[in-house]
């Protein structure tokens, strides 16, 4: 036999171009040869089967026969082991891989450039992947310029989020693929005008391919359209939001594309309140789409689903503790670090705290015993998550007493470290204006702005920081602090000079702000003065006010047994009976009744006067008897 599989090996001709038949007999003699004559000991063997399963898409079967072959054999196929952790999402092992890599030619560096830059895109490391775009670009030969500069502006969108503030701009509105990304880099710099604009660029452009089947075209479309539905959302039109969603929603089964079927319904239910929970969980169902679109997802995509999922999962009351447990939580704070959600669901289940009980009036002062129980306990980034979760149960009655202790000694806490935790900090200011404590709220600004201002300059390249230092130095300005906050503005203005609203404030110039036209609403006046005032007016959730039960038990009074109306006779005129001890018979007023008198004479017969010397005539038993009544039977 394994001469027969040897001498089909020798004859195997691999072809670029050959079908997918072909490349299942490429597979299926190299591996038979590979591990049944050679013991995973071949190069070509091992390289014929990987080239095979990569054309046939069997990434996990080319990684099962990487893990059985010798490190020699992978340091000979880098560029083929090192795609198929790319495609498997492996990218630790991508990472290790590449540290040793010393190739020579210039078009294999240049497929690892891709590979790396790809990877690094999808762990969220954007600057990694930037500059690998640009070294592409620069030194390019073999690449479509178009290509690299659509892939960087999809970076470039990513990275803003992280405030990075980056934009593209190419003059070239004849490509919807770069002018959805362009809009896609405008919408993550907040610049929701031009980012419709460019939206709606790309959709016509995209349209008008004509020649394009139905199905090929919609697989274009519906993103465009769906980011439409997104921007119109975050602009506050959710009835023109609903409209293209609903619209879009008709069409997506005939796309064959499970990421954008699964974002479609996630946003339609984001737009609707009348649903029921559990419907809402099975429609969705989130936990296969993880699994299936990992690879699929951006970071921060992935980010959002696994939130919402638990989210959900809590509010069904079908979340697990198995599903938060510390070995999640320790992998989520890896990837999101700074982000405790897990935590606080955690906390929640722990206390046996429902999503009822939470929105429960009946339950605050439950909740809040737990949580005041937990605090005390607590390690470091627990109690932290619990004195928030506390703020949040009080919030509903805006009665802080209980928390703002709790509070308090967490921002005093952070104070003595080297960087603060701006949600907590920023709670804190929230609580203080609630409940309009002026004095505290100046006295708390006081000190951050002295601790933003002796923070050193490397802790200010996390862009959330720097826009947290700004936010105080913006609210101390506001409460009349004006030498406190210039300070803190020209500090952060040694750090980034660009930008505006810093200089802004530092020159009092408005020059290189936004345009009013940018800022206003695109909405004519008439129809604005047309909106309904009622509908403007936001409703506020009645919240049923906590009434202390009382234990203390109340005997019910005895009604009197005379009313007022009762007439006594005075003292002198009531007489006693002395005969009020004795058988009523018996007593000498006693009349008989005539019932009794025929008891005594008998039915019919004469009563002979009392005064008679004879004795009365004594009947007979039959006749004196007392016939007795049968009862029912």
């Amino acid at each position: 036999m394994s001469n027969s599989i040897a001498d089909a090996f020798k004859k195997l001709h691999v072809s670029p171009d050959a079908s997918p038949s072909e490349h299942e007999q490429i597979f299926t003699i190299s591996y038979e040869y590979l591990t049944k004559v050679k013991n995973y000991q071949d190069l070509k063997a091992f390289k014929n089967c990987l080239v095979a399963l990569i054309n046939l898409d069997k990434y996990h079967k080319a990684y099962e026969i990487i893990k059985h072959v010798s490190k020699d054999l992978v340091g000979a196929t880098k560029m083929e082991v090192g795609y198929v952790y790319y495609k498997l999402g492996h990218a630790n092992e991508l990472f290790e891989l590449y540290k040793d890599n010393t190739t020579d030619s210039e078009v294999e560096q240049i497929g690892w450039n891709h590979i790396l830059a790809q990877t690094y895109y999808k762990v969220g490391k954007y600057e990694q992947a930037y500059e690998l775009y640009e070294k592409l670009l620069d030194s390019n030969k073999f690449d479509n310029p178009l290509d690299l500069i659509i892939n960087q502006a999809a970076v470039v969108s990513q990275e803003n989020i992280l405030g990075a503030g980056r934009s593209v701009n190419i003059d070239k509105d004849d490509n919807y693929d770069l002018l959805f990304n362009q809009a896609l880099v405008e919408l993550s710099n907040n610049n929701l005008s031009k980012s419709l604009q460019l939206l709606d660029q790309a959709h016509n452009l995209c349209s008008s391919n004509t020649e394009w089947s139905k199905q090929d075209l919609l697989g274009e479309l519906l993103p465009i359209k769906l980011t439409i539905a997104y921007v119109y959302q975050l602009l506050g039109d959710s009835e023109k939001s609903l409209t293209i969603l609903d619209e879009i929603n008709q069409d997506v089964d005939l796309v064959n594309d499970a990421m954008i079927k699964l974002i479609i319904k996630n946003n339609l239910y984001s737009l609707k309140d009348d649903y029921k929970v559990g419907l809402v969980e099975r429609s969705l169902d989130y936990q296969p789409h993880l699994q299936k679109l990992q690879q699929k997802l951006t970071k921060w995509q992935y980010q959002i689903v696994l939130k919402n999922n638990i989210m959900l999962n809590y509010t069904s009351g079908t979340l697990s503790k198995s599903q938060v447990d510390n070995l999640f939580i320790k992998r989520y704070l890896e990837d999101f670090p700074g982000d405790f959600f897990p935590v606080a669901y955690r906390i929640l289940l722990k206390l046996d705290i429902s999503f009822k009980d939470l929105h429960s009036s009946a339950q605050l002062k439950s909740i809040g015993k737990k949580l005041v129980k937990y605090i005390k306990d607590a390690e470091a980034h627990y109690k932290q998550v619990a004195v928030l979760l506390l703020v949040y149960v009080h919030a509903r009655t805006s009665k802080f007493d209980q928390p703002l202790p709790f509070l308090e000694a967490l921002v005093d806490d952070e104070l003595s470290e080297e960087k603060l935790t701006p949600g907590v900090v920023g709670t804190l200011i929230n609580v203080y204006e609630e409940t309009h404590s002026t004095s505290k709220l100046s006295q708390l600004l006081t000190k951050l702005t002295d601790k933003f201002i002796a923070t050193s300059q490397e802790v200010y390249s996390d862009m959330f920081y720097f826009d947290c230092a700004k936010f105080i130095a913006f609210k101390a300005l506001n409460q009349g602090q004006h030498e406190q906050a210039m300070k803190l503005f020209q500090y952060l203005s040694t750090i980034d000079g660009n930008d505006h609203l810093i200089e802004s404030i530092l020159s009092n110039s408005n020059v290189d702000l936004l345009p009013i036209t940018e800022l206003s609403s695109s909405k004519p006046i008439d129809e604005i003065l047309n909106v309904d005032i009622n509908e403007l007016i936001p409703t506020k959730n009645q919240t049923k006010t906590i009434t202390k039960t009382v234990n203390k038990v109340t005997k019910k009074k005895k009604e009197p047994k005379f009313g007022p109306s009762k007439v006594l006779k005075p003292e002198g005129e009531f007489t006693v009976d002395e005969e009020r001890w004795l058988p009523l018979k018996l007593r000498s007023y006693y009349k008989p009744t005539k019932k009794d008198k025929k008891r005594n004479t008998g039915q019919g017969s004469v009563e002979h006067s009392v005064s008679s010397s004879t004795p009365a005539a004594t009947h007979s038993s039959s006749s004196n008897k007392k016939k007795k009544k049968k009862g029912k039977k």
